[in-house]
């Protein structure tokens, strides 16, 4: 039973994660502004803790802007991250 109530909550918080991800993309859509995305959504996107985003952060690999004591990164910032440290294997 404890198991079955770890895969529905882990399922809860992916779909919670998902629903954020919409509401993201139709907000874009609507107001034309880049897509900010909050810590929590750039550590399960990028599979990385507190520390390793911290020290992106204060390396300035990574830009980000914080508001009211919020921290938020864009979507089009985490993508040239990705493509910039992606390493095509030619196999």
């Amino acid at each position: 039973m404890n198991h079955f109530i770890l895969t529905e909550s882990k399922r809860i918080e992916e779909i919670q994660t998902k629903l954020v991800q919409i509401e993201s993309i139709l907000l874009q859509t609507k107001t034309g502004l880049p897509n900010l995305l909050r810590t929590s959504e750039i550590k399960k996107i990028l599979k990385i803790k507190d520390s390793t985003l911290a020290t992106l952060r204060s390396n300035g690999t990574l830009p980000f802007v914080k508001i009211a004591g919020t921290i938020y990164y864009r979507e089009e910032d985490i993508q040239n991250l990705i493509e910039k440290n992606y390493s095509g294997n030619d196999n």
